[in-house]
């Protein structure tokens, strides 16, 4: 009988780190609020083209980077990617102190993003209106919390009154 050797939890992958960087700047479905829509490696590819130069990488490099098929890219893609972030090429070494501290961050952001699972889901409508809200000027939005503010003292006059004329069932 062999003793198994302690296994240490394997550092994150190249690709693992940017799934996890990905995820962070996934934006919110208009149509189904509490879901994100991750950008496709087309768009991650226009972006790193804009600011590089055309051809400075293509969505078919993203596609591998992403999935595993290139598990070690070189230096120039590597930083491509990590400049795209705004980040240190050493913050996709699972092993660094950079992609510990960035990984563990990155982590706690998308927890704060997820809804919890005790939180009663939110009616259509109220999401509808905090999306058309979220667009106002400040000024604007302070008017719509005026707004729902009398409204909520209009209904709670409106149940008083209906309570006191509705006949009693003794």
């Amino acid at each position: 009988m062999t003793a198994e050797p302690h296994s240490q939890p394997q550092p994150p992958s190249f690709g693992d780190v940017l799934n996890l960087l990905l995820k962070s700047q996934a934006r919110e479905n208009p149509d189904k609020p509490g879901e994100f829509i991750l950008p496709t490696n087309q768009e991650i590819a226009n972006a790193i083209n804009t600011k590089h130069g055309a051809g400075a990488i293509s969505d078919e490099t993203i596609r591998k980077l992403r999935t595993g098929g290139i598990k070690s890219p070189s230096l120039a893609i590597a930083s491509l990617i990590a400049d795209s972030f705004n980040l240190p090429v050493d913050v996709f070494n699972g092993r660094s102190e950079t992609s510990q501290k960035v990984v563990k961050e990155v982590q706690r952001f998308l927890e704060s993003k997820r809804p919890t699972l005790s939180a009663e889901p939110e009616p259509q409508t109220v999401a509808v209106l905090a999306r058309t809200t979220r667009r106002l000027s400040p000024g604007g939005q302070q008017r719509v919390v005026r707004f729902a503010q009398q409204l909520e003292q209009i209904e709670a006059m409106e149940n008083e009154a209906s309570e006191r004329v509705a006949p009693s069932s003794d």
